[in-house]
C-alpha cells in the first residue's frame, strides 16, 4: 500500500496507512487513515477483468455510458444537496502516478447486510430499516426531476437524452445481448429471439414511457445490501455507489429492490418487505409508487433486462461462490421469456449462497 499512500501524499492528503477494500468492480478502493487519525476512502479506476476485450475501458457495463471520477463526484454532490440524502462529501479528484483518483469522506455505520447479521436476522428490524430506506428514496424522487432519459453526466448533460425510455433501454438491452454473444452466453438464435421479445415488450409500453408522461428521476440503479450503510437503528447513513446513476423511471430503482433486498428472506417475507418500503416512500412524498398494470409490467421488464445483464456478466466467472451463477441467471431469464414472470425468491437463493443469511427471518 506504499504506492497508494505516496500518491495521496502527493495530492495533499497526509496518508499514514491504506487498506484495500474488496468491493467495487470498476475501482480499486482503499480505506485510508491520515496522519491526524481521520479516515477517508480513495478510489482508482480499473477495467473489469471479465470485460477486457469486449468493451472500451471506463464504460459503464450496466448502461454503456462514460464512467469517470468527475462524473461520480457530480452525482454524489447532486444526491447530497438536491436529493438531501446521506452521501459522502467529495474531498477532491486528482491525477496521480497510479491514475486518476477520487477521495471521499468515509461513511459512518456498516453495510445493510452486516447490520442484519448483527441484529440476528430479526424480522422487525429488517422491516423498519426498509421503511427508512423508502423514505430516503421517496425524498430523492420527489426532489430530483430530470428532462430526459440517460446517463446523468453533469448539470447540463444527459446522454443520450432520449425522450422515450423505450428507446433508451432497448439500446441498452441490445448492447447486453451483443456482449452475451461475444462471451458465448447466447447463441445467435437465442440472441435474435431474446431481442425480439424485449422489443415487443418495450413497444407495448412505449405510450406510457414518454418523458412527458413517465417522470425521469435520479435512480441509483444498483441498490444491494453491501453498497449502502446504516446506523445502529438501521437508518441509512451512507449511499456511496452512485457511479451508474441514471435519469430514468423510478421503476429502474424499484426492480432492484425486489431483485436484491425484498427477497433477502423467504417468499412469505417478500410482500411485507415491499409494503414496508412503500409505506416509507409514500410518507416522504415519493411521487412514483407503482399503481397501475403498466407500472408493474415495467418493473417486471426491467428485472428481465437485469437477468439478461447478469447472465452475461457472470458467464465464465469462477471464484468458488459464483461458479454457476451465469448458467443459473440464464435459466431464470429463459423462464421469464417463457412465462413473463420473475422468480425473485430464486434470485434470493443465489444471494443467500454468498451472504449466508437464513432462509427465514428470526422472530
Amino acid at each position: 500500500m506504499t504506492a497508494v499512500c505516496s500518491a495521496l501524499r502527493a495530492a495533499g492528503y497526509p496518508a499514514a496507512s491504506a487498506a484495500g477494500i474488496a468491493e467495487g468492480s470498476n475501482h480499486y478502493v482503499y480505506d485510508v487513515t491520515l496522519e491526524n487519525g481521520d479516515q477517508v476512502i480513495c478510489k482508482f479506476a480499473k477495467v473489469r477483468d471479465t470485460e477486457k476485450g469486449l468493451t472500451a475501458p471506463h464504460l459503464d457495463t450496466l448502461f454503456g455510458g462514460r464512467l469517470s471520477l468527475d462524473r461520480e463526484s457530480y452525482l454524489l454532490g447532486l444526491a447530497r444537496t438536491q436529493g438531501q440524502l446521506p452521501v459522502p462529501r467529495v474531498h477532491g479528484t486528482h491525477d496521480s502516478p497510479l491514475g486518476r483518483c477520487i477521495v471521499l469522506e468515509k461513511c459512518p455505520g456498516v453495510s445493510f447486510t452486516e447490520w442484519q447479521a448483527a441484529q440476528g436476522f430479526r424480522l422487525e428490524p429488517f422491516l423498519t430499516s426498509l421503511e427508512a430506506l423508502g423514505r430516503d428514496f421517496g425524498r430523492l424522487h420527489r426532489n430530483i426531476r430530470l428532462p430526459s432519459f440517460g446517463d446523468i453526466i453533469d448539470g447540463d448533460t444527459i446522454e443520450p437524452g432520449c425522450g422515450n425510455f423505450a428507446d433508451r433501454f432497448m439500446a441498452v438491452t441490445e448492447m447486453r445481448i451483443a456482449r452475451g454473444v461475444k462471451k458465448g452466453t447466447f447463441s445467435r438464435e437465442e440472441a435474435r429471439q431474446t431481442a425480439a421479445f424485449f422489443q415487443e415488450k418495450f413497444d407495448a409500453l412505449r405510450p406510457v414511457l414518454s418523458a412527458d408522461v413517465c417522470r425521469p428521476v435520479m435512480v441509483f440503479t444498483d441498490m444491494h445490501g453491501r453498497n449502502f450503510f446504516v446506523d445502529e437503528a438501521g437508518v441509512p447513513s451512507g449511499y456511496f455507489d452512485l457511479e451508474s446513476s441514471q435519469a430514468a423511471p423510478a421503476a429502474l430503482e424499484f426492480y432492484g429492490f425486489r431483485f436484491f433486498l425484498f427477497n433477502f428472506f423467504d417468499a412469505e417475507t417478500f410482500p411485507k418487505a415491499e409494503a414496508a418500503f412503500f409505506k416509507g416512500y409514500r410518507a416522504a412524498g415519493g411521487p412514483c409508487a407503482p399503481e397501475t398494470a403498466e407500472d408493474e409490467a415495467l418493473i417486471q421488464l426491467l428485472s428481465g433486462c437485469r437477468l439478461l445483464e447478469l447472465s452475461e456478466s457472470y458467464w465464465g466467472v469462477v471464484d468458488a461462490v459464483r461458479d454457476t451463477w451465469g448458467e443459473r441467471m440464464k435459466a431464470l431469464l429463459l423462464r421469464y421469456l417463457e412465462t413473463g414472470e420473475i422468480d425473485y425468491p430464486a434470485l434470493g437463493q443465489l444471494w443467500r449462497q454468498r451472504d449466508g443469511q437464513p432462509l427465514h427471518p428470526q422472530p
